[in-house]
């Protein structure tokens, strides 16, 4: 929140102006961010459109970021078990969370390797053999035929951007998808595309495990430079 009588304004002109301050400090945020982008990777689309001018009044304004996955960048994270949220909500058309015979909860999620990601992460022949995988088509209402699988101890353990290890390797058990459903459109190899499933549960305590972020603090890099953007603004 920026307090409007710290720079000494005219009450009646207060509104019009806060509103001139209100979109520089937007602005500033977003080319803060924009030039953190290295940092905020794939989510910087939305930490953009999360600035939000919340509300301008004669005497303040007030600029927030909206978003959950932005805000978790903007603050920070301790080290967590993802599967606190993993085996709890359920984005739509996500696998369901499902029931063991115990009453423990476990999902798959699926996950789509590139034909580049095969190549760096497996070894010399894994992308050929991945090619010659027989195909897992789509069956009727939507179910899977699997074909063959790509064999454990091919690839390296995985490791995504925000350093959480897969207890797996990075290919094992993947299959070749193709956007048929007959047997000729899959010699063809149609849209092929590679895929491969982890099991969430708490069956494995060291799975799941993120390293936490450290806190971006972009908005205290705005707030230190807020005299140049006020002036910016023609105050």
């Amino acid at each position: 929140m920026i307090n409007l009588r710290d720079y000494g304004l005219d009450p009646r002109n207060r509104q019009a102006r806060a509103k001139r301050v209100a979109v520089a400090i937007a602005a500033a945020w977003k080319a803060t961010a924009h030039d953190a982008g290295d940092d905020l990777g794939s989510v910087l689309r939305d930490y953009k459109r999360g600035i939000t001018i919340t509300e301008t009044s004669p005497d303040f304004v007030i600029v927030t970021l909206q978003g959950v996955v932005p805000n978790l960048l903007e603050r920070g994270q301790a080290p967590h078990d993802m599967r606190d949220y993993l085996l709890r909500t359920v984005r739509p058309g996500a696998a369901p969370i499902r029931r063991d015979k115990k009453g423990r909860p476990y999902r798959f999620i699926m996950f789509r390797r590139k034909v580049t990601e095969i190549r760096r992460m497996g070894d010399a022949s894994a992308y050929s053999d991945a090619k010659t995988l027989t195909a897992t088509m789509s069956g009727s209402e939507g179910k899977l035929i699997y074909g063959s699988r790509m064999e454990s101890g091919r690839a390296a353990h995985y490791i995504n951007k925000s350093g959480v290890r897969s207890v797996s390797d990075a290919l094992s058990g993947m299959v070749k998808l193709v956007g048929v459903s007959t047997s000729e459109g899959a010699k063809r190899g149609a849209n092929t595309t590679y895929a491969t499933w982890r099991t969430v549960s708490y069956k494995r305590p060291e799975a799941w495990q993120h390293p936490g972020r450290q806190a971006l603090n972009l908005a205290q890099s705005v707030i230190r430079n807020i005299s140049e953007i006020v002036e910016s603004a023609g105050l």
